[in-house]
């Protein structure tokens, strides 16, 4: 009977959901959506505190509002499967953090929270095929198995009616090579993939003596590290014809948060959850529209979460677009991944790389060198660009004036391999060297 009352008041939620698409017109200012948030809210906070044991240790402590507490990674990996709102036994699908940025944490999810995780995605790419047209196929091309990418995205395909193909290029039974060969083979459309494995797959067809000609590659779709726009002209450099966009922007712990769209942009997931902007160091509501990124579950289902602190810096652009759903938003890094300039302030991820690669083109890969002490430091821009005619002058001015130091820049025919691990270790890991001293 529990089950099957459980099972009643999915499908409920699923038919809510449906009809507030229906009746939502996209703006983020909209009553629609503010009533629609404090509703949800209000249920998952119910849920929660009756079904989680985490939460229900909170809500005594914190009473009816919870407004001052934040729930950290740190509580995910301290509170484990306590965290969720009810049985692992009610999980559709079981997940875990690939430890990149702490200790794994498992995320088991109810079938209620993929179901409206990926709705979203799945109106974007009606739209986006809509603008590149069919026949489509997909690639999906993700990290392991324990990890939601490829489940998100087939499942996505599925829904549209399009073939797919997953290609684990880590997996030593596909590699890159075979990946190289069903893309060309099967006539691709669209890879699903991180932002390094567009570049890393520019380097293995230029191996093989082909081009991007040989291949029908309309677009890529990137997430899973940080991708600027000019890493994205940069990479598009390599695939005349096929753009670069980015595909969501999510995590293992809070699912898909922001979707691509056609125009490239990143779209929030209103109806899902409910958004903060804090600043990084306090915790404080944030000063304008960049600050670290809070996300609180809409979805009452399996594992909610309630003002998590996700660890992203983020800028907001308010203003609605009536094309798509949802304000526009801009991924600038982790808060770990800021760098400390010459000068004592601390600039984003984004737009180290953002300046790093101005007007650069024709480059597969670089690294930012920081050395000396942390009163004369200096830097060096290491470029891998194969093709002398795109060792241009000139590039990486505006990114010493950034970081406040002197810095040099070098082309080069060979990187570390820790420049293509972003996606499995942090941008800071894959593409910044700090040996600078204290004295």
């Amino acid at each position: 009977m529990a089950t099957s009352t459980k099972h009643r008041g999915r499908e409920f939620l699923k038919r809510a959901w449906e009809s507030m698409e229906n009746r939502w017109d996209g703006d983020p200012r909209s009553p629609t959506l503010e009533s629609w948030r404090a509703e949800r809210l209000e249920q998952v906070r119910a849920l929660t505190a009756r079904e989680s044991v985490f939460y229900s240790r909170r809500a005594e402590q914190m009473g009816p509002r919870w407004s001052g507490e934040f729930t950290t990674k740190a509580d995910l990996v301290e509170a484990g499967m306590n965290i969720l709102a009810g049985s692992v036994a009610e999980a559709e699908v079981y997940y875990e953090t690939t430890g990149t940025t702490g200790p794994p944490t498992p995320c088991p999810r109810g079938e209620l929270e993929v179901w409206a995780s990926n709705r979203t995605l799945v109106r974007a790419w009606t739209s986006m095929l809509a603008e590149d047209g069919r026949p489509a196929v997909v690639a999906i091309m993700g990290p392991s198995e324990l990890y939601a990418f490829g489940d998100v995205f087939g499942s996505v395909a599925r829904t549209l009616g399009v073939p797919q193909v997953k290609l684990w290029p880590d997996s030593p039974r596909v590699g890159l090579s075979k990946a190289l060969r069903i893309l060309r083979q099967l006539q691709v459309t669209h890879v699903v993939c991180a932002p390094s494995m567009v570049l890393e797959l520019a380097e293995v067809v230029s191996a093989a003596g082909l081009s991007a000609e040989d291949f029908a590659i309309k677009r890529f779709l990137v997430l899973g590290e940080l991708s600027t726009p000019d890493f994205r002209s940069n990479a598009e450099s390599f695939w005349p014809g096929a753009r670069v966009s980015p595909a969501m922007y999510g995590s293992q712990e809070a699912l898909c948060v922001a979707s691509g769209w056609p125009d490239g942009s990143l779209r929030l997931n209103e109806l899902n959850y409910h958004f903060e902007l804090v600043n990084p160091h306090d915790g404080s509501p944030a000063a304008g529209h960049e600050g670290e990124l809070v996300v609180t579950s809409l979805v009452p289902g399996l594992r909610p979460m309630i003002r998590f602190r996700t660890g992203d810096l983020v800028a907001l652009e308010t203003d609605p677009c009536h094309e798509y759903p949802g304000r526009r938003l801009t991924v600038l890094g982790r808060v770990a991944d800021q760098v400390l300039t010459g000068d004592g302030r601390r600039v984003s991820a984004y737009d180290v790389e953002r300046l790093a690669l101005k007007d650069v083109q024709g480059c597969l890969g670089y690294q930012v060198l920081i050395a000396g002490s942390s009163q004369l430091p200096a830097a060096r821009l290491r470029l891998l660009v194969p093709d002398p005619a795109n060792r241009t002058p000139g590039v990486g001015e505006a990114l010493g004036e950034l970081l406040a130091m002197p810095l040099t820049v070098e082309f080069t025919d060979s990187l570390s391999p820790r420049t293509k691990t972003g996606a499995t270790a942090s941008w800071k890991t894959a593409r910044l060297v700090d040996s600078r001293s204290s004295r």
